[in-house]
């Protein structure tokens, strides 16, 4: 069993016990980081909740050739928050890249994500009921332009409020902010950032590029954001 099958169970369990499946967290070949997309435990009614999403034309500051790109893979952005509403940011002007907050684009992020000087961007691209991190290197790189593809479904999250949110929220992380999450003193060398995928408030997993694999770190998520 790849390790990123059994991440597939990541976000569906308390993060302490995924911690014991994921062993060390190490991706495998270009073809194995892709992780599978699983059924979703929750009800069917669930699944036709509306989460908002934008185009990726919508993202301002997004730039043009990976907007087409999106496009051409018939990607949409799932925003964190409250779902159903009204009031959608789509069709609307919003700089990417900005914390998450009323009228600004979730889950569209740049960072140093393989090398310390070189931007890159990740975009949590949702098609057919599902989302996956899609990553655009700045130069070319081993580790795979893409991660987690899990169900949108599985991310909808009824708060104290009563009210449904869709959970799942991406960001780009450097050593300072990890703190003494488990396993991350066991890197060889940490000169750039990874990607954090959150479900916000129950847990996490950071990946970190190195020597040409996706490496997994996974913690809970305190956070409510």
């Amino acid at each position: 069993m790849t390790t990123l099958a059994l991440f597939a169970g990541l976000h569906r369990k308390t993060m302490w016990r995924v911690g014991f499946l994921v062993a060390g967290g190490v991706c495998g070949t270009a073809g194995v980081c892709d992780a599978q997309q699983v059924k979703s435990g929750k009800p069917a009614a669930q699944k036709h909740t509306a989460i908002r999403k934008l185009q990726p034309t919508d993202v301002e500051g997004l730039p043009p050739e990976f907007v087409d790109k999106l496009n051409a893979r018939g990607c949409t952005i799932p925003q964190f928050g409250e779902v159903g509403r009204a009031g959608d940011t789509a069709g609307k002007s919003a700089t990417a890249g900005e914390p998450a907050q009323a009228g600004k684009p979730t889950n569209v992020i740049h960072g140093e994500f393989v090398r310390h000087g070189q931007e890159d961007w990740a975009v949590l691209c949702s098609k057919g009921g599902s989302s996956t991190i899609v990553i655009f290197w700045g130069k070319t790189t081993a580790c795979p332009a893409s991660l987690a593809r899990l169900e949108d479904a599985h991310y909808l999250k009824r708060g104290k409020d009563k009210k449904v949110r869709y959970s799942r929220s991406i960001r780009a992380l450097g050593e300072s902010d990890l703190g003494d999450r488990a396993g991350i003193g066991g890197l060889k060398s940490f000169s750039h950032q990874g990607i954090d995928d959150r479900f916000v408030g129950k847990s996490s997993a950071f990946f970190y590029c190195s020597e040409g694999k996706w490496k997994i770190f996974p913690a809970k998520d305190s956070s409510s954001e």
